[in-house]
């Protein structure tokens, strides 16, 4: 399917060493060997035939895997970006669905953007990642990928199947509700007492606490599956960060109108918490479709000028205390200008933390 030519140098069976053979037959299992130096060249699913027989003979049936949730990883030391390079070069030889390209944060440095099939799929990787190769990895909360065409947004849509014993279905009904969630349909399993709920969602709600939220409100009972079903136009948009009036792009995202105000309140009470404080005002802002929709500070460190060596200056002369408070005020405005906000390592893995 994808077009490249290649040599064959070896072909063999698993045993579970390579053991060489002069040929695969059909219907056998075994190993090709080749001259090619890049295994995104081919894919899962790919026919190998002869140059010239043509593509006419390869298998149908086969779909190259999407990833539908995305996040951003670093390493805590910057030593080891080639070692999560190569980790995650290693982890794409059994995993076709991972993909994922080179980035670079001002914050954070240089990482990976890595699509994933889904929080479980995101997790077992970061998990691998971390123990096989012996690495402390920054992950950024996973996002979904929207779709934009001109000025409008699609959303990925899922379908998802609650099983939860009838006890729990009207809670599961409320819950699936503030989560954006549209009612399919309702069965009986079996002989027992529990439900199976359909319900069509938007992923982006689903990759949220959604699940916690799931085994809280059923005591752990209710399980939960799902499948992709088709991307909708939604209106949305890109809800940007703003610290000192500079973008940080690490913290922007895509996000739905109604969810917008929400999440950027949220969003702006959790980076305060995080950011040191400094000898001037850090301001804290949240921009949807052009407009400031939330804000946050971070008062200054505040100095008495007006005392020296333990003595009060200027001791009843009003003015001269107003000069050095307005000094004081300008030499912060001043600093606020040219300063820069430096937010820890720490402060990211905190933030991200799920």
């Amino acid at each position: 399917n994808s077009g490249v030519e290649f040599t064959i140098t070896e072909v063999g069976y698993f045993n579970p060493d390579l053991i060489p053979n002069e040929k695969l037959n059909q219907g056998e299992i075994g190993y090709v060997i080749t001259n090619l130096k890049d295994i995104h060249q081919v894919r899962v699913g790919d026919t190998i035939t002869n140059v010239g027989t043509g593509r006419h003979l390869s298998l149908l049936g086969y779909k190259k895997v999407k990833p539908m949730v995305f996040a951003s990883i670093f390493p805590t030391d910057s030593n080891d970006y080639l070692n999560l390079k190569k980790g995650l070069e290693k982890l794409y030889l059994n995993d076709s669905a991972l993909q994922f390209q080179g980035i670079y944060s001002k914050a954070l440095g240089a990482g990976f953007r890595v699509g994933f099939l889904g929080l479980l799929h995101a997790d077992v990787v970061r998990e691998r990642l971390e123990r096989e190769f012996n690495l402390n990895l920054i992950l950024t909360p996973p996002q979904v990928e929207f779709k934009r065409e001109d000025s409008n947004f699609f959303e990925p849509v899922v379908k998802i199947m609650i099983i939860t014993p009838n006890d729990y279905s009207g809670r599961m009904m409320q819950l699936v509700q503030n989560y954006r969630g549209r009612f399919i349909g309702m069965d009986s399993v079996g002989t027992s007492r529990d439900l199976s709920l359909q319900y069509e969602m938007p992923m982006s709600e689903l990759i949220s606490d959604f699940y916690d939220r799931l085994k809280s409100a059923t005591s752990g009972y209710a399980s939960l599956d799902w499948e992709f079903l088709e991307y909708r136009q939604v209106k949305a948009d890109k809800l940007e960060i703003l610290i000192n009036n500079n973008l940080v792009e690490e913290f922007s995202e895509v996000v739905v109108s109604e969810r917008a105000y929400e999440k950027a309140s949220n969003l702006l009470k959790r980076i305060r918490e995080i950011i040191p404080r400094q000898q001037y005002e850090v301001k804290l802002q949240a921009k949807y479709k052009g407009k400031i929709i939330a804000s946050e500070r971070i008062s200054p460190y505040r100095k008495n000028v007006l005392i020296k060596s333990g003595k009060v200056i200027g001791a009843g002369d009003v003015g001269r205390k107003r000069k050095l408070l307005e000094k004081q005020k300008e030499g912060k405005k001043r600093m606020k200008m040219i300063g820069r906000v430096e937010i820890p390592k720490e402060g990211f893995l905190k933030l991200f933390k799920r």
